[in-house]
């Protein structure tokens, strides 16, 4: 069934789709005027309020006054879809359309009625054109939506991609949009695995992919012994040490792990040097002990590496900061914001610098930008896999600098 957001803004977009133009026309067929303004004027009342079943029954009753009007087919289709009759919304759509095959909305709304009963390649003769060319921006993202979903149905992974992508590029923000899309890659993702357990159940692949499931479902331990695998076939693939250290790090706090992992890290950087995130772990685990020295090399090479790896200019920053060294810090937390305008840690950080600076007016507005930053992430939920990285934090509990 339909989501009840989409159906509204349609309806609601299309209640006045000819009604303008019914009077006038039914004027031709020599009926009773009276009892057609009546009913016009009764169905335009139910559809404005979205009472879908008395548009119906007006609408029905205007079909039998005046068959041969198409604006009077296309807007009974327009009340049986809203009111989940799909199949008689598509009847109608048809018999508007064989009496006027110029109604380029009554085609678009038979191409959803289509997609929804499951008669895919009908919907896509009409949605695949209309996508590319929409009429307005509500009715292209009606439009890619079932596209969407008819592709999926067909098993046509590529092009249901394609229309997703499409679509967030158009609708960045649409939460159905993003539901439906997040869904569409999952599982493609899931129907890719399933395809790499069948071809190659014991290769270093399997063992990977298998790692990085157990990692995002916070199941480190199993992760731990998946990645290992995956070292005793592969022991110089690049990439795998990183992850098993971020692995143990995040399975435990304690001392040995820490420790297990720094060692790790250092692995992986014989593997490959220029390892950004490496480099920042190791940064990270000095800067959290208190040796600083270590601390700002890893940093300094992590963002020579990567330049605009904002999490590394913050720890950078801070351990400058921690030295003493605020001045040389606000340079790296100045391009760590304009790198990432709402990281709140490096407004807090910027506002500390500026107030070892001095620079009262300029802390202010660090301090403002953070703490509406703040509050607006207050109430979001975490998500259920963690970070890549070890992330920056804001080490102190009142929110001072």
């Amino acid at each position: 069934m339909r989501a009840e957001p989409r159906r509204v803004v349609f309806c609601f977009f299309c209640c006045m789709l000819a009604f303008e133009s019914i009077p006038k026309s039914l004027a031709a067929q020599k009926v009773n005027q009276s009892e057609i303004e009546t009913t016009s004027k009764q169905a335009q009342e139910a559809m404005a309020a979205k009472n879908w079943a008395a548009a119906v029954e007006s609408l029905e009753k205007l079909t039998r006054l005046a068959p041969g009007v198409s604006e009077v087919q296309a807007n009974l289709g327009v009340a049986y879809y809203s009111d989940n009759r799909i199949l008689e919304a598509s009847k109608a759509f048809e018999r508007a359309l064989k009496l006027n095959p110029k109604m380029p909305q009554a085609e678009m709304m038979l191409g959803l009625c289509y997609a929804e009963l499951g008669r895919n390649q009908q919907a896509i003769a009409i949605l695949a054109s209309a996508f590319r060319h929409p009429s307005d921006k509500q009715m292209g993202r009606l439009i890619g939506l079932d596209l969407q979903r008819t592709y999926e149905s067909l098993h046509q992974p590529d092009k249901a991609a394609a229309v997703a992508d499409e679509l967030l590029k158009r609708y960045p923000d649409d939460p159905e949009i993003l539901f439906h899309s997040s869904r569409l890659y999952a599982d493609r993702a899931y129907d890719l695995m399933t395809q790499l357990m069948r071809v190659a159940p014991s290769s270093v692949w399997l063992h990977y992919a298998t790692a990085e499931v157990h990692a995002s479902l916070q199941r480190y331990d199993l992760a731990i012994g998946e990645y290992r695998n995956v070292l005793a076939m592969e022991p110089r693939m690049p990439g795998i040490h990183f992850r098993l250290g971020r692995a143990i790090m995040q399975s435990s706090k304690e001392t040995n792990a820490v420790e297990q992992a720094l060692h790790e890290f250092e692995l992986e950087l014989e593997i490959s040097p220029d390892n950004s995130d490496a480099e920042y772990e190791i940064g990270e685990i000095y800067r959290q002990r208190g040796e600083f020295e270590p601390a700002l090399a890893h940093f300094s090479k992590a963002v020579q590496h990567h330049p605009d790896f904002t999490q590394a200019r913050i720890g950078l920053a801070s351990t400058l900061i921690s030295q003493g060294r605020s001045r040389e810090a606000l340079g790296h937390l100045l391009e760590a914001v304009r790198i990432e305008p709402e990281n709140e840690v490096a407004h807090f950080r910027l506002a500390s610098v500026y107030k070892a600076l001095g620079d009262a007016a300029n802390q202010q507005k660090e301090m403002a930008s953070f703490q509406k930053l703040h509050s607006a992430r207050a109430g979001n939920v975490l998500p259920l896999s963690g970070p890549s990285i070890t992330q920056q934090v804001i080490e102190t509990e009142n929110h001072t600098p």
